[in-house]
């Protein structure tokens, strides 16, 4: 008995040092886990005081062998729950808090080198690696990558190349894989990106130099400048449209006389569009470029409205800078 009544108050010793750690502890997780620890601690607290209550009694009785045992028990539970979280912690913390339940999720099979043939799979892979030396073996080679091909996500080769050669952290020398794609006699298309996103889309977003240079090898290559969107409008109408873009696809034929088919803005041209999102250097652009301002009776009137409606979203840095500046004076 006096063994066991020793075991318990270690174990509840155990328990209210894990219970400070936790409740004076600094919670410094993100939003998903703050609070965890404290709510931990106050659990083990419970349980603690509920141990050493039954260790108190149990002890104080040979009849009372039963309260005993239970008490030991409940103080064993803390060090177990240490022990799991040790162990597991996203199956341990699932069984307390329901919402951190690891849930099963279908993997999917790796798209990246699910073309048809063994040629294009390793042309995709020495893309993924930046290995444009063995990419540039590839196309010379019998057979060579199949170039029309695409992968499970409807990818392509110059697709994928694409995505190389604008992705954040990518450098000038990963223009190379798109380049070596386009001279082997790859001819870009809008469905390259695959089913969630169009090329002409992806391409005419990319801000600086490297977006310019991608998107006029593209247009070198074939790809025509009204190439639409995955909704079917122009590409002018792009909420993510740089002015480097617009001024570039202009100039290569697309039509400034695009129409919106967007509900309750059919006489938006794409210059009342950017108005509209606040991105006053593109719509610039657009409209030094022979877009329209809209297509509205009389002609500006939409633009107007637009530009009125959202007066009080725009900020004082916007009314600052040179782009806001020289579009209003334009349009007035």
């Amino acid at each position: 008995m006096r063994l066991l009544a020793a075991l318990g108050w270690v174990l509840v010793a155990l328990d209210l040092i894990a219970v400070s750690a936790l409740l004076l502890g600094r919670d410094s997780g993100d939003a998903a886990t703050r609070g965890v620890g404290p709510g931990l601690g106050a659990l083990l607290a419970v349980l603690s005081l509920i141990a050493a209550a039954l260790l108190w009694w149990g002890g104080r009785g040979d009849r009372r062998v039963l309260a005993l045992v239970l008490g030991i028990v409940l103080a064993s539970l803390p060090v177990l729950l240490a022990t799991g979280l040790k162990a597991s912690p996203g199956w341990v913390l699932g069984l307390i808090y329901p919402s951190m339940r690891e849930r099963s999720r279908p993997m999917l099979a790796s798209p990246q080198y699910a073309y048809p043939d063994a040629a294009s799979r390793d042309a995709a892979l020495a893309l993924v690696l930046q290995d444009y030396a063995k990419l540039d073996t590839l196309l010379r080679a019998t057979p060579a990558p199949d170039l029309t091909a695409h992968d499970e996500r409807g990818q392509s080769l110059v697709g994928l190349a694409t995505i190389a050669a604008v992705a954040d952290g990518a450098t000038m020398r990963d223009l190379e894989g798109l380049r070596l794609l386009l001279a082997a006699g790859a001819r870009p298309r809008g469905d390259d990106m695959g089913r969630e996103d169009s090329l002409m889309e992806i391409v005419t977003s990319v801000p600086g130099e490297r977006g310019r240079i991608v998107l006029t090898m593209l247009l070198d290559a074939g790809l025509a400048p009204d190439t639409p969107m995955r909704d079917g409008r122009s590409v002018l109408f792009h909420e993510r449209l740089t002015p480097d873009a617009a001024r570039l696809l202009i100039a290569r034929g697309a039509k400034p006389n695009a129409r919106n088919t967007a509900a309750g803005a059919t006489d938006w041209s794409p210059v009342t569009v950017q108005a509209g999102l606040r991105r006053w250097a593109t719509a610039l652009a657009l409209l030094q470029s022979g877009v329209p301002r809209d297509h509205g009776t009389p002609a500006g009137a939409a633009l107007q409205r637009v530009i009125r409606d959202g007066a009080e979203q725009t900020t004082d840095d916007e009314r600052a800078d040179t782009a806001y500046l020289a579009f209003m004076a334009a349009v007035r």
